[in-house]
């Protein structure tokens, strides 16, 4: 029985650490999406994250922190709109 317990208490630290793992990465684009002032600063951090294939796309990212209310409707909007409006000759 004991070992059951040790198996349980495992699982739900296991699970609170993937948690904060991803808590605390949403935290850091957070803050680097705030620190953001320019296109080409957003590209950069977009080219970094999908350089991660276990990232999920940036505009897909943003759209899950507006909706978890995690950012604020006008950082989201400024984020979305600069993401929307890629010149595809830049490419």
């Amino acid at each position: 029985m004991p070992e059951q317990e040790n198996t349980c208490l495992w699982q739900m630290t296991s699970t609170a650490q993937r948690t904060v793992q991803a808590t605390t990465g949403e935290d850091m684009l957070i803050d680097a999406l705030r620190g953001i002032k320019t296109k080409p600063e957003l590209m950069l951090l977009q080219d970094r994250l999908t350089s991660n294939p276990a990232n999920p796309p940036l505009f897909t990212w943003v759209c899950n922190l507006l909706i978890e209310r995690r950012i604020s409707r006008g950082l989201a909007a400024r984020v979305l709109s600069q993401l929307h409006d890629v010149d595809p000759s830049a490419s």
